[in-house]
This record gives C-alpha cells, structure tokens and sequence, in this order.
C-alpha cells in the first residue's frame, strides 16, 4: 500500500496549528516588551505576559478578567468604556510616551500600540507596551549636556572675544608704541652716522651701522609679525580673481629688489579662481621674493610660474634654480621663525612663507614644498574646493 494513503490532512493541519501555538506562546512568555491580551468586544484581559507583570509589579491575577478600563495604570489609555470603543473601531492606537505608575508608586515611561485583529474568527486586541524610560533618561541627559555645551560656547566666545580685543590692543601698541622709539633708533643713528661719521674712529662707525641696520630688521619684524597676526581675523573677502594679472603685478613690484640681476622669469597659463585678491597677492609676492632670494647666487638665475591640473584641482606652483634646502627639514620650512639657511648668508624674518601658509589655509587649500640641497626648490599650492568657483575676474 502507498504510504502516502495514510496521510491525515485534518491531523497534519491540526499539529501545524499546535505548532504554531506553541512558538506564539513562546514567544509572547520571553518577549522583552510588555503584551496585554484585550477581548476586543468586552474590554476584558484575556491574557498578560510575564514582561509586563514584572514591569508594573502588579500580580497575574490583578489584569486577568479585568476589563482595562478599571486599570489604574491604564487610565490614560482609555479613560472609559467609550474610549475604549473609539479603539476597537480605529483598529490601531500608539502613544509614544506614555506614563504608567508601578505599584509601589514609580513612573514608568512607555511607549504604547494596540492592534485589533482576528483570532479563530474572534476579534482581539493586542497591545504591546515597551519600557523607553531608559532612553527618556538618556535624552535628558543629553538635552542637558546640549544646554551645557551651549552654556560652554557662550562662554568661549566671549573669552575668545575678550583675547582679540586684547590683541588688538597688543597690535595698536606694537604698531605705535613701539615703532615710535624704534623709527628713532634708526634715525639717530643714521643722522650721527652722516654729520659725524668721517670724525669716528671704524669701531665706533661700524656700531652705529649695526644699530641702524638691526633697527630696520626689527621694524620688518614687526610688520611680518603684525600681518601675520591679523590673518585670523581680517575677514576674507571672495571674488573672481586673473591669477595671471595678479602674477605679474606681483613680480612687477618686487623688480626694484632684484639689484640689476638678470632673472629668467617664465609665468605661464594661470586659471582664474576664486579668493580674497590682497591676500592671494601677498602670497605670490613671499613666493616670489623667496624664489629671488636664495637664486641670488645663480649667474644665470630661473624662476618659473605655473599650474598644474591634479585630482585634487589646479595646483600652483613657484619654482627656481636656486640654492634649495634638504627635505629632511622640510617640516620646519612654514613655521614661525623657522629658518633653513643662515641670516649671514640670506637676510629674512622667517615669518614669509608661515604667512603662505596661514593665507592659503584660510582659503580652504595647502601648501607644501619639494627640493633638493643646491638644486632649487618648487613651492605648491592650492585653493580647496571653493577656489574654482569662477565669475568675471577682477582683481
């Protein structure tokens, strides 16, 4: 006989349905989440799950046969029987923060839904109640911690505020104060140096001049150290800039530094960008400078200026012939004061190329530096993102 005869269709629907029950019931009695069973005609608690008695600390016996509206803790849910029949008939509820009170008196924040559905032809009501009290506590703390940092931001920015009005005042001092006494360091000395200086023994000629000359290293000094210091604060005023007009501009005003030197200067096709024009000069003028500087030993001294197209958009660069520095230094080169070659041999403050840096930093680019020693040196930058946002140039 064929085994398939023996096949009950009403058993095998009969141990699916078991089956099914059974994992239902598992899961309604480990279920993390609170389950009330409502009988959707009366009102009345059919069943509960374990979570929920915990939670609330009431017994089994205390929900079941009980219609929810007699619940103290359900109150707010469903203050009377007609409440309760607008749930039935919406078929779907939720509260999202929901007070409850245990029995022995803790509030308990819940998140509340309730479904009506059918169950062997009979309507039901599920209602899943889910303890976010946990999370309510963590969302005030961090509402809290919010208000504090707020409180801290506040607070930073006025002290923040009261530190550049203090060195403001520091630049007001510096650029008065101390210029005053300095301008006339130097003007004495160069006054004694022309009325009296045939009548002065060398010694005596030779001190004054290196009175006068330090005087005017410092006043350079200062006013490298006060264009640095204003950088940070001097807002930053974009437009559409010609790189290549403002190139040549630049070396124009330098041509009285180069002491009747004959440089072989190459400017070549510059894109226009988008910057703050007076600071973009400033930075192709330390470029340059720098780049006449250390090919003043050259007899036939190169300075070539250009950019490139990389992944990361144009690149700019100054590159020369000269003297060049070893790369093992290179970290140094943009820091304030740093120097990579003697004052002896290359006269210089060390703040130019920290002041590259500073300007072109605010603009949202980088700057860096590849040489080798005695075999020149190519500075690169860069204008981050914004600075091929091109209108009409300007400059």
């Amino acid at each position: 006989m064929d085994s398939d005869s023996n096949f009950d269709p009403l058993a095998g629907a009969q141990a699916a349905l078991v089956a099914s029950e059974l994992r239902y019931r598992r899961l309604f009695e480990t279920a993390q989440d609170g389950i009330l069973i409502l009988d959707a005609e009366t009102g009345m608690v059919d069943d509960v799950n374990p979570f929920l008695v915990k939670l609330l600390g009431f017994s089994r016996e205390e929900f079941l046969g009980k219609a929810i509206w007699d619940l103290g803790f359900f109150r707010d849910v469903v203050a009377s029987e007609a409440n309760f029949a607008e749930l039935r008939e919406k078929g779907y509820i939720r509260y999202e923060d929901l007070p409850m009170e245990t029995r022995d008196g803790r509030r308990v924040a819940v998140e509340f839904v309730s479904n009506v559905y059918l169950v062997n032809g009979v309507r039901v009501i599920q209602c899943n109640v889910r303890d976010v009290s946990a999370r309510r506590r963590a969302e005030e703390e961090l509402r809290k911690l919010h208000g504090e940092l707020e409180e801290r931001v506040v607070m930073r920015t006025a002290e923040l505020a009261a530190a550049n009005e203090e060195l403001e005042a520091f630049s007001y001092s510096v650029s008065h104060d101390l210029r005053a006494p300095l301008r006339a360091v130097i003007g004495l000395s160069q006054a004694v140096l022309d009325d009296f200086g045939p009548g002065l023994p060398e010694r005596g000629r030779g001190y004054l001049q290196l009175i006068r000359d330090e005087g005017r290293k410092m006043g350079r000094l200062i006013d490298d150290l006060l264009i640095f210091s204003q950088l940070s604060r001097a807002p930053l005023r974009r437009k559409a800039v010609d790189m290549g007009r403002l190139v040549h501009g630049a070396w124009a005003e330098l041509r009285g530094a180069q002491d009747g030197r004959v440089v072989d200067v190459r400017i070549g096709e510059l894109p226009e960008c988008n910057g703050d024009v007076a600071l973009l000069k400033q930075v192709w003028l330390n470029l340059l400078s720098n780049a006449l500087k250390y090919t003043r030993r050259r007899a036939a001294a190169v300075v070539e200026v250009g950019c490139e197209v990389r992944a990361e958009g144009a690149v700019f660069f100054v590159r020369d012939n000269g003297v060049g520095f070893d790369m093992r230094y290179v970290e140094k080169l943009f820091g304030v004061f740093q120097r990579l070659h003697s004052e002896e041999d290359y006269e210089g403050t060390g703040v130019g190329l920290a002041i590259v840096q500073r300007i072109v930093h605010r603009h949202g680019g980088r700057v860096w530096a590849e040489a080798a020693a005695d075999r020149g040196a190519t500075f690169f930058f860069t204008l981050g993102a914004t600075g091929s946002s091109i209108a009409k140039p300007e400059l």
